[in-house]
This record gives structure tokens, C-alpha cells and sequence, in this order.
């Protein structure tokens, strides 16, 4: 009889990360920024698997200290970001980050929940991308339709987060290099894995919503991947 994968039950994690008495969001960005290579990673795939074009509209759920929108920005110069951002303290922090990169000309901030994104037109991006935003969404259901709405015909979508249902060798890994994080920082990463998703929770919730068969879902060693379907392979 085949032992049946044991997931723990998923614990949410909350949607807004603000400034705590233990720490600041400066401080928090100094340790987002070590995750250089990660990010950087994440831009390549996006550009290359959605074909993204010069003059692109995107916008960025969740850019927190806008390290990707950065990358994405110097990538091609002609990009157009909006970072649609629920922390005000991650704004404050991003706008910084963005001025000394030299980028601020080609990216925008909008404070605002993505459940209900009432200041953004039908139609009006070409692209819609996140990274490690999924799992604090509260109402997961409600965003996926408002994506549906603001993406224009041709556009596409590239949604990244980390899984719940970890393997033995991602929890190997974990268990390795949790000792080089910081303290702070390793509980959180803790908690984020534990609000994460499996592939068929996020399925069933995407098929209750307005992107049904518009999208694939791919899995690495510790991450999910929703992306449009009319993108690259």
C-alpha cells in the first residue's frame, strides 16, 4: 500500500508586513536584498516566458521593497512598472531603493489592496506579475478576477510562491541553511512556507475564478508556478 504524502494544514499569515518593535522595514529590506540572485532569476523567467515587449505596461502585486521592479526596470528601460502595494512602510522603503537605482522615471506605486483594485482600468496592463505575494492573499479568489479584468486581451501573467507540500529535499535544504538566516527572518520564512499552497489547493481556487483555463500550474523544489497559458514554454 503506497504511504500517502502527509501536508500540514495551512495557517494564514496576514496580507500587510508594517514596521515592528523588533524591527524596522529598512531592516527588513537589507535582508530582501541579499536575495539579489533569486530575484534576478525571477526577472529572466519572466521576460523570457511571457515575451515580454518594448513599452510593456506591467504591474507588480506585492513589489514590497521593489528589488524585482528594480531588476525589471534595468532590464529594458522602455518598461512601464506599477507596483500595487498594501504596506505603506514598504512603500517608503521602496521609493528610496528605487531613487538610488536611477529608475524612478519608469516606476509608480499605487497603496492598495489587490482583492479590490478600484484605481486600475479594465484592460490596462500587458503584464501581471508577483513573487512571494500569493500566500497573504486573504481572498485569493477575488484577486485572480480582478486579474482577469486589468490584463488586456493579449496580456499575460507570471505568479510565483512557495509551496506547502514540501519534499524531502527541500526540507533537507531548509533544515541546512535556516542556521544562516537571521533569527527574525527565519521565522518568517517559516510561517511564509506554512501559509503557502499545494498545486490542487491553488487549482480548485483558480477554477472558481474568471482565469479557469487560462493558465498552467508548474512546481519546483520548493515553489509554484501560475502562468498564463498563451505564454512561452
Amino acid at each position: 500500500m503506497r504511504k500517502v504524502k502527509k501536508i500540514p494544514l495551512r495557517v494564514p499569515e496576514g496580507e500587510t508586513i508594517e514596521d515592528q518593535d523588533d524591527f524596522s522595514m529598512e531592516e527588513l529590506n537589507m535582508w530582501f536584498k541579499k536575495r539579489m540572485k533569486e530575484y534576478q532569476h525571477f526577472v529572466n523567467m519572466i521576460v523570457n516566458q511571457l515575451g515580454l515587449m518594448d513599452e510593456a505596461k506591467i504591474l507588480e502585486i506585492g513589489p514590497g521593497p521593489a528589488w524585482i521592479t528594480i531588476l525589471l526596470a534595468k532590464k529594458n528601460s522602455s518598461f512601464k512598472i506599477t507596483g500595487l502595494e498594501i504596506s505603506e512602510a514598504m512603500i517608503r522603503v521602496a521609493k528610496k531603493n528605487i531613487l538610488e537605482a536611477g529608475v524612478e522615471e519608469q516606476i509608480s506605486f499605487v497603496l492598495g489592496d489587490a482583492k479590490n483594485m478600484v484605481n486600475i482600468s479594465n484592460r490596462s496592463y500587458d503584464a501581471i506579475i508577483t513573487h512571494d505575494s500569493l500566500h497573504h492573499w486573504e481572498d485569493p479568489i477575488s484577486v485572480f478576477n480582478e486579474i482577469s479584468r486589468i490584463i488586456n486581451e493579449k496580456g499575460k501573467f507570471y505568479i510565483s510562491d512557495g509551496r506547502r507540500d514540501l519534499g524531502i529535499g527541500a526540507k533537507i535544504i531548509f533544515n541546512l541553511i535556516r542556521f544562516f538566516i537571521p533569527k527574525e527572518m527565519r521565522y518568517y520564512w517559516k510561517t511564509s512556507i506554512m501559509a503557502g499552497y499545494t498545486p490542487d489547493e491553488i487549482q480548485i481556487i483558480l477554477d472558481q475564478t474568471s482565469l479557469k483555463n487560462q493558465y498552467e500550474i508548474r512546481v519546483g523544489l520548493f515553489d509554484l508556478i501560475i502562468i498564463s497559458k498563451n505564454s512561452s514554454k
